[in-house]
């Protein structure tokens, strides 16, 4: 059950979050804080979307929201530069590699200066004023709750499938890990009380940290064979990128089979459950 007066109180915390991180931010815009802006985004999506669609078009929340999702897009452009940028330094120096790294490190310096000002504008914002007016029941949050978490299991269920029997699925893998993701961000609204939710959590967690692995080999690959005419060296990382990610993906494939194969504890039997507890 979703009780009005936490949710609120979630979202107040959500919105308070969002801000002290855009903060450090543009103080520090690194790794750590790109990470935990994006996560603080995420959680405070997880909660507007619960809301009414009267609460989700043409408020202040609904503008500030559309804005943190513009600030999250480009930070994630960030992300996956500094991905790529990671994993080539693991690899011997040599003039092909070094000229893509110095590519990547101007690509980054100008997508940060779009976030920044972004940023800035997030800052110009009051976010302790912006749901004061925010009117809404405990039944509409239930049923709009209740539809959002059915909407993300059947996605979850009619995607596994796909990416179980073809690793070539790269949208689909990547379309589960949102899903699994708006779930997990779902079910931190309800009370720490239910077992099965908690283990559920976990669940989504795990496979979500192994579908982002893939999801940076994808774009690294993606990246690298973009190049053109790419170096006898570029091929020869983007070979090894390969090999790690059929591995990685290997990985899913046994942890799917240990963790989510059809029987009581079946992680898919368990999500189909949570319509039942919500």
């Amino acid at each position: 059950m979703l009780y009005l007066l936490p949710f609120l109180t979630s979202l107040s915390e959500n919105l308070q979050r969002v801000n002290n991180r855009v903060s450090k931010y543009l103080k520090t815009p690194n790794a750590k804080q790109i990470h935990d802006v994006r996560t603080s985004i995420r959680r405070l999506d997880a909660t507007y979307l619960i809301l009414p669609k009267k609460n989700r078009t043409g408020t202040s929340l609904s503008d500030y929201v559309l804005k943190c999702k513009e600030f999250f897009k480009v930070n994630s452009e960030i992300r996956d530069l500094d991905i790529i940028y990671e994993k080539l330094q693991k690899y011997p120096s040599n003039a092909h590699r070094n000229r893509v790294i110095e590519e990547l490190k101007a690509s980054r310096n100008a997508t940060l200066e779009r976030a920044k000002t972004i940023a800035r504008s997030l800052k110009s914002t009051d976010t302790t004023r912006i749901i004061d007016k925010i009117g809404v029941t405990e039944k509409e949050l239930q049923k709009r709750y209740n539809k959002m978490i059915s909407r993300l299991i059947s996605r979850i269920e009619s995607t596994f499938p796909a990416v179980l029997t073809n690793q070539a699925k790269l949208e689909e893998l990547h379309d589960l890990r949102i899903s699994c993701k708006k779930l997990r961000y779902l079910l931190e609204l309800l009370p720490e009380d239910k077992n099965n939710v908690l283990k559920t959590r976990k669940t989504l967690q795990k496979l979500q940290d192994i579908l982002g692995t893939l999801h940076d080999y994808d774009f690294t690959i993606e990246y690298l064979g973009s190049l053109g005419q790419s170096s006898t060296e570029i091929q020869e990382i983007i070979t090894i990128e390969k090999e790690e990610r059929n591995a990685k993906y290997h990985e899913f494939l046994r942890f799917c089979k240990r963790r989510l194969d059809i029987s009581q504890d079946s992680f898919l039997i368990m999500i189909k459950s949570l319509k039942i507890i919500t």
